[in-house]
This record gives C-alpha cells, structure tokens and sequence, in this order.
C-alpha cells in the first residue's frame, strides 16, 4: 500500500499571489483530509505566518519553513528520530543558519560589496507592506524572521555576481521566491523534504511512501527534484517558471485554482487511494 504524502508552496502555488486567498483550493483541501493524506506546507514564509495558514486550512502535520530553514513538528504527531531542538509546542529540527548571524553576514556583504540592497531587517512595517502587500497586522509575522532574510536588489547583473560570489565565499545561499531574493543558509526545502519522507517511512514501514510536490518558482526547485510527482503551477501571467532538472506536470490554471487541479490529477494518478 502507498501512503501519499503532498509538499506544496505557498505563494503562488496553494496561495492567491496577490490576495494570498485560497478559497479555490478548499474542497481539495478537504478531499485531501478526507482521505487521511497530509499536506506539507514548504514555503519561505516564517513559522508564524504558516501557523495562521495552517489553522485557516485545517492542517495539523509538519510544516517547513524559511525555504528549508527549519522543519516543525507538534510533540503529539509521531516520533522523531532526527536531531531536534523543542520549541514551544514544537519539536524543531534546524537546518538553517539563526537570523542574528544571517543578519551580522548580511551587513558585511552589503559593505563589501557596496552594493544597493535592502533586507527586511533593514525596513520598516511599512515598507515591508510596500513590497509585500499584506495588511500591517501581517506584515508583523512576515517580519518575524528566524532562519532567512528576503531582500530586494536592484543593481546591474554585474554586482549580482558579485553579490553571489561574497554569498558563496561565506558558506550562504541565494534563492528567489516570489517578489525577493532569499539569503539562508547552506539550507533548502530538498533537504527537509527528504528527511520529512524518511520521518514517514519510520511511521509508516507497513506502507510505500510516494510523495508529489507543487510550487511555482526557482526556490521550489529543490523540493520538486526530491519527490514522486514534481508540479509547477502556473503563474498568473501565464507562464510557468523554468525548472531545471526536473520533468514536472505543468497545471493549466494558476495559483489556487491550479492547485486544485494538480491535486486532481495526484489522486486520480493513485486511484488505489480511497
């Protein structure tokens, strides 16, 4: 027997782009729950905008944050034989680089580099709102940063090497998601992928764990490379991010109602799932 397990995105993906609704995704959401499948949310939004996410949603399983940066999971779920810190209701298994060091990195970078830049540690609520378009009330949980700082770079592609190469020669990582690009660490959402399937398969030895994953931009690579069936959701503009080495499904429609569809497709591929 196979025990289904969904990583998805956020932004874009499972998540309106620019009204963060996901109204259109909900009947899959409950069909998935319905069907005691889990939905891993992967996503480069902080724990405390996931926790608002996944009560709106009604899931209770692990979530990744930060774009790898740390993976999540309530004590009550199921035992954990990785390494892990406790955190409130959480036990925590950190891959990421803490934000206090990020941060120190970041200024030295930034410095060196003479480079314009700007990273949430340097803006304002109101600026985050600027960029972001979330409401002040969420910008405060967009702001609470642990394991990754979002920035904005609007130099010439020249000094995007150059700020490559200092990121690289500290042991760091760029990625882009959405509107930013991402500084993390040595850290991305391929790794907790796999160690959440191998958690699984320790819960699970009874059952063939097989995984599909959704998401819409070059940080969701890494986890679309990692599982069963990778699918890019389309982006509003039509388009679909080009993913390197992969060869994903491609939904017709973006963002939720996209979302929906590839769930469709997910249970009709193992219709042995009831």
């Amino acid at each position: 027997m196979k025990q289904i397990v969904v990583f998805t995105d956020l932004d874009g993906t499972l998540i309106d782009h620019d009204t963060y609704g996901f109204k259109e995704a909900q009947p899959a959401l409950d069909q998935l729950r319905s069907r005691a499948i889990p939905v891993i949310i992967c996503s480069s939004k902080t724990r405390a905008e996931i926790e608002v996410y996944r009560r709106r949603m009604g899931l209770s399983g692990p979530f990744i944050v930060e774009n790898g940066g740390a993976i999540f999971i309530t004590h009550d779920h199921f035992s954990v034989t990785v390494t892990f810190v406790r955190k409130g209701p959480y036990r925590v298994v950190e891959l990421g680089v803490p934000y206090a060091d990020l941060c120190k990195t970041w200024k030295d970078i930034k410095k060196k580099g003479n480079l314009r830049m700007k990273g949430f540690s340097e803006m304002t609520v109101e600026e985050i709102a600027d960029c972001t378009g979330l409401p002040l009330d969420e910008v405060s949980l967009a702001a609470k940063r642990e394991y990754s700082e979002p920035f904005m770079f609007s130099d010439t592609s020249s000094q995007f090497r150059l700020l490559t190469r200092l990121i690289q020669e500290k042991g760091l990582t760029i990625t882009r998601g959405g509107r930013f690009y991402h500084l993390t660490g040595p850290n991305d959402k391929g790794r907790a992928v796999q160690i959440l399937k191998r958690v699984y398969a320790n819960t699970y030895p009874d059952k063939r764990i097989w995984t599909a994953g959704l998401g819409d931009s070059a940080n969701d690579v890494p986890m679309l490379r990692h599982v069963d069936m990778p699918i890019v959701i389309r982006k509003k503009t039509g388009e679909w991010e080009r993913m390197q080495g992969i060869n994903p499904i491609y939904s017709d429609k973006a963002g939720p109602t996209g979302w929906a569809e590839a769930i469709d497709t997910i249970l009709r591929t193992d219709a042995s799932v009831v």
